[in-house]
């Protein structure tokens, strides 16, 4: 009798345990969207639709590439838990912000000779305050953010053709950008091939995926084997100053080089 207890008590457990397990809510890519989409709604009063498909899901925890429907040249990340998380947040304020650096940014390059793409990011804020005016300008922003928050980061990424470029020129185009103020640039001179492989993602994405990052990275800034000397880091980081016009050119002499063999 014992035994058969035993036994009843065991498959008694065991039932409880898959009726508890079979309640835990699974949530869908679906549910997961419409839950981004409404918490911003929500926030903002205006549409959003999410880019494409959720991605670094964990659990009910997940980050979407999102636009407002009303301005579609916006893309930012978000974060959520279906379930509610105090870690969730947007970056919709600080990209409108970008994209006003952005516009700065394109100003000052006027006519360039070359293919480019500008990716303009501020990261979040620790602003005590949750900022919801999306008619902020740079001023405004910077009003209410603390002073590391205030430093667009610039990536350049430009297509060879900018090798027809003297030294000279280019150089003087990247000294009005950093006269915008207090910011790090990032140069990539690429293949036309790689250019595009960049605009497309951007176009759907706030962030380039993950593999073409690296991608991007290895070939231009690591020094691997094979790959290309594309690289200039101009300005920002721990480098307060930015290049000297010297230090330029002799970077500029070693792309111009290697880009031969492109």
């Amino acid at each position: 009798m014992g035994k058969r207890k035993t036994c009843l008590l065991v498959m008694l457990i065991l039932a409880l345990i898959l009726s508890l397990s079979g309640c835990k809510k699974v949530y869908t890519r679906k549910d997961m969207i419409e839950y981004a989409e409404q918490t911003l709604e929500d926030k903002y009063g205006e549409e959003f639709q999410v880019r494409g498909d959720v991605f670094n899901v964990k659990g009910s925890s997940y980050k979407v590439n999102v636009s407002p429907v009303n301005n579609p040249e916006i893309i930012f990340e978000a974060v959520y838990n279906v379930e509610g998380s105090e870690y969730d947040y947007d970056l919709y304020i600080e990209s409108i912000v970008a994209s006003q650096y952005k516009a700065l940014v394109e100003e000052q390059l006027g006519e360039i000779s070359c293919d480019y793409y500008l990716s303009t990011r501020l990261y979040l804020s620790n602003s005590e305050n949750t900022i919801t005016n999306t008619n902020i300008t740079i001023e405004e922003y910077n009003n209410l953010v603390d002073e590391e928050d205030q430093n667009p980061k610039f990536k350049l990424y430009l297509s060879q053709d900018i090798l027809l470029d003297t030294d000279k020129s280019i150089y003087e185009r990247l000294l009005s950008i950093i006269e915008i103020g207090e910011c790090r640039l990032d140069i990539f001179i690429i293949t036309k091939e790689d250019l595009e492989l960049v605009k497309s993602e951007f176009s759907e994405r706030y962030e380039l995926d993950g593999s073409t990052m690296t991608y991007i990275f290895e070939q231009y800034a690591s020094g691997v084997k094979n790959g290309k000397k594309g690289y200039i880091h101009f300005l920002g980081g721990e480098q307060e100053k930015s290049l000297s016009y010297e230090e330029f050119t002799k970077i500029m002499e070693e792309i111009r080089e290697d880009a031969k063999q492109w």
